[in-house]
C-alpha cells in the first residue's frame, strides 16, 4: 500500500521505517529542511519538504493514489487541516491522525477523521491496528539506544497462536511488557498468558533481536 505520513519527527521517522519494512511504499512530507535532509540520508528520497496544509505539497507527495494518510507533526491542527484537506482534494479512503491534546481526539472524530489517536507510548501500535497488515512498530529507542521498545500485532493463522508465553522461545534479552486483546484488553504477560488471534504484544527488546523477534511471533502455519 501507498501511504503517506505528514511530519517525519520522532513518530513519522520509525513509523516510516516500520512500514517500509513490512512492503509498504511510504512518502513523508516535512516543514522542516534538516529532518528531510535527515530522512533522506536514513530511508531514501523518500521525503520532501512541504507544509501539511498545502494542497500543492500534498499533490506532489502523491496523496492522489494514497491508500492513507497518516498526520504525525507536533501540530494537532495541522493534522487535523491535512486529513482534510486529503480527503476533500483527493478523495483518500482513510485518514489518520495524531491528537496531542485528548480534547482534541474527539473533535478529530467530528471532523470525520477515521482514526484519531494520543499521544501516549502506544500511539504507533494504535497505528498498525488501522492498516492491513501485523508490522514491527517500533515504539521508542530505550537508554542508549541498545534496546527499544516494540509492538507487533500477531496474524490470525500464527504459529504462536493458542500457545502460552512459556511455550514462546524468544531471543535473549527480550521481555514482553504488555499484552492487548483484539477487544482492547489488557492481559497480563505471565509465563500462563494464553496467545490469542489478533493480540498485540508490546516487548522491551535489544536492538540486535527485534528483527528476530518479528519473526518469531509473526511466523505462519
Amino acid at each position: 500500500m501507498y501511504l503517506v505520513i505528514v511530519g517525519g519527527g520522532k513518530v513519522g521517522a520509525p513509523l516510516a521505517s516500520s512500514l517500509i519494512n513490512a512492503g509498504h511504499e511510504v512518502f513523508i512530507l516535512d516543514h522542516d529542511p534538516d529532518t528531510v535532509v535527515s530522512l533522506q540520508r536514513e530511508l531514501g528520497m523518500i521525503a520532501t519538504v512541504g507544509e501539511a496544509t498545502s494542497v500543492r505539497a500534498l499533490q506532489d507527495a502523491g496523496t492522489a493514489r494514497a491508500g492513507a494518510i497518516i498526520a504525525v507533526t507536533s501540530s494537532d491542527e495541522d493534522n487535523l487541516a491535512a486529513c482534510q484537506l486529503a480527503r476533500t482534494n483527493f478523495d483518500i479512503s482513510r485518514t489518520i491522525a495524531i491528537a496531542h491534546s485528548p480534547e482534541n481526539a474527539e473533535l478529530f472524530d467530528l471532523a470525520g477523521v477515521d482514526l484519531g489517536v494520543r499521544a501516549t507510548v502506544l500511539v504507533l501500535s494504535n497505528l498498525a491496528t488501522a492498516l492491513p497488515a501485523h508490522p514491527l512498530i517500533k515504539l521508542m529507542p530505550i537508554a542508549d539506544r541498545s534496546q527499544e521498545l516494540v509492538a507487533i500485532k500477531l496474524p490470525a493463522a500464527g504459529t504462536a497462536i493458542g500457545r502460552t508465553l512459556s511455550e514462546i522461545t524468544l531471543p535473549y534479552g527480550t521481555k514482553i511488557v504488555l499484552m492487548v486483546t483484539s477487544e482492547g484488553q489488557w492481559k497480563t504477560p505471565d509465563a500462563d498468558a494464553l496467545i490469542e488471534a489478533e493480540d498485540e504484544l508490546v516487548a522491551l527488546s535489544p536492538a540486535n533481536s527485534t528483527a528476530e523477534l518479528w519473526e518469531i511471533l509473526t511466523e505462519l502455519r
